[in-house]
């Protein structure tokens, strides 16, 4: 034999246990992912710091098979990087999971670290996740060696920022109005929800804001801060610090600033006293379509009474059920009024604005009213509502069977919907439905053993799902049974002197007499004839 032939024979019987590996079957397949974790998906945005990134796999292998997976290895798109700083995130799954075999259809998630720098332009990254693995089979020796490769992209939104300014002088040993002016400068609606102001010599009238402003791209809001500092202070300047808290993109935020506030003599500046309104809302986010109970304060934070005050409402996305003109009377500094509306938002607006015109007279010159025209924005609440469209129950040979269908009329989708009945008989019999994605409808269908005895007239029935994060709705019906078809014995028919049958009856019995009657007389005539 040739050398040639005998490294022919040899690589032959090197490649000959390899043969078996590559036919038996074995992979992973990448079924979900995104930003966070299983138990709370996030919305990401530039400067969010280190977030979760999870992606969830499912194993396929032969019977008596199993998986187990080695290595993965996620790619990370420049700006973003690891919290290390590289452009690799590497993980162990048997340690992250605390298993590391797995059967055919099993599946299991991988959460990496990723950080998101305050620079990040907004936009869609491609990521590439490469998870290695092996083979095993019933008696744990490795058959197969693989790895797979699967790429993704996820979303980086702009974070919508809030910038603020404080301007003003306090007028030593009298009451001073600072101005704060809220801006939004980012792509998205912000929703203000709190405000605090502090300072070491000023003292701060109202140091406490509720907020309750949306702010759109672009808008901006004003609030009027009581300051008051002691006519003794030698200092010509303080120091205010505020902080404002508020919400974009289902994300919290909090912004602090420190401003410089001069002091000055009365002599030297005199400020004018004046009243200065505030519109506070118990409610920034509104239900679209449906009505909306809503209580507005309306707060004097001025330095004056203002007299005879009257507000006008309107809006060109809202409609006011009820008086859109109130007279508040008057409102001494400090005092407040609370309106209660019936609001129906439009369902066509993402966002909403109710504009409100206030007209006053001041303590020293009633013979001259005076305007302000202010703003309380919403946001629409996005949310998923699941309605029962339909829905029968049947009886039929020991068996309830409920049938129905389901839509979801919300404007997000619905998630771990389960139909389960909670009434009449066979409580608790329920069924999964998962998910049902916006404007989208399914049927459902429930069925258990019971007794005709036991069958009550209506079975009760309860959808129960997530309408956005960790916010669970309900939707209930009743329904009527059908059947069971019960056969009833037939009832003697008794006919009265007074029913309109008993002329029929006797009608036709008469017939029938006649005619015997009458065969009978005709028979004895034709015997009685004598024949010559």
């Amino acid at each position: 034999m040739s050398r040639h032939n005998i490294g022919g024979a040899i690589l032959i019987l090197f490649l000959i246990p390899l043969l078996p590996l590559s036919a038996i079957k074995g992979h992973v397949t990448l079924v979900d992912y995104g930003w966070g974790t299983q138990q709370e998906a996030l919305i990401v945005h530039s400067g969010d710091g280190v977030v979760p990134l999870t992606a969830i796999f499912q194993v396929s292998v032969e019977e008596n098979h199993t998986l187990r997976p080695l290595e993965a290895v996620l790619k990370i798109p420049s700006p973003l990087r690891n919290p290390n700083g590289g452009s690799v995130e590497k993980l162990i799954p048997g340690i992250q999971l605390g298993k590391d075999k797995f059967e055919d259809g099993e599946g299991f998630a991988l959460t990496f670290s990723v950080e998101i720098p305050t620079k990040t332009p907004p936009g869609w990254y491609d990521f590439e996740v490469n998870l290695s693995y092996e083979v095993l089979d019933e008696d744990g020796d490795v058959v197969k060696r693989g790895a797979n490769k699967f790429t993704f992209s996820l979303e980086v939104k702009g974070r919508s920022s809030v910038d603020f300014t404080l301007s003003g002088k306090v007028v030593k040993g009298e009451a001073s109005t600072l101005y704060l002016i809220l801006r939004n400068v980012g792509k998205e609606d912000a929703h203000i929800t709190s405000i605090q102001i502090s300072a070491s010599l000023i003292r701060i009238l109202n140091p406490s804001i509720s907020g309750g402003a949306l702010l759109t791209p672009g808008a901006s809001v004003r609030y009027d801060i009581g300051a008051y500092a002691d006519e003794n202070l030698d200092q010509d300047t303080d120091k205010v610090a505020v902080l404002v808290h508020y919400t974009s993109g289902g994300k919290d935020y909090s912004v602090s600033k420190v401003f410089t506030v001069q002091l000055v003599e009365k002599n030297e500046e005199e400020e004018e006293v004046s009243p200065s309104l505030i519109v506070l809302s118990d409610k920034h986010m509104l239900y679209a379509g449906i009505p909306n109970g809503v209580n507005l304060i309306v707060k004097n934070v001025g330095d004056e009474t203002a007299r005879k005050v009257k507000l006008q409402l309107s809006s060109q996305t809202i409609t006011v059920l009820g008086p859109t003109l109130f007279d508040l009377g008057d409102i001494i500094p400090g005092d407040s009024r609370s309106i209660k509306l019936s609001l129906l938002p439009s369902e066509d607006s993402k966002s909403y604005r109710l504009s409100l015109s206030f007209t006053y007279m001041e303590e020293d010159n009633e013979d001259v009213t005076k305007q302000l025209n202010t703003e309380v924005g919403f946001g629409r609440i996005e949310e998923a509502r699941v309605v029962i469209s339909s829905l029968e129950a049947s009886y039929s040979k020991g068996k309830l069977r409920i049938r129905g269908n389901l839509a979801n009329v919300g404007n997000r989708q619905a998630d771990n919907i389960n139909v389960t009945i909670e009434s009449g008989v066979c409580m608790g019999t329920s069924t999964y439905l998962g998910e049902l994605d916006e404007g989208e409808s399914t049927g459902f269908a429930l069925s258990c053993q019971v007794s005709e005895d036991k069958l009550p007239p209506k079975i009760g029935v309860v959808v129960k799902y997530m309408a956005s994060p960790e916010n669970w709705k309900e939707a209930r019906r009743e329904v009527s049974v059908e059947g069971p078809q019960v056969t009833e014995q037939p009832s003697k028919t008794t006919v009265t002197m007074t029913d309109p049958r008993y002329a029929v009856v006797w009608a036709v019995a008469g017939l029938v007499i006649g005619l015997i009657v009458g065969k009978v007389a005709f028979g004895r005539r034709s015997e009685e004839v004598e024949v010559p």
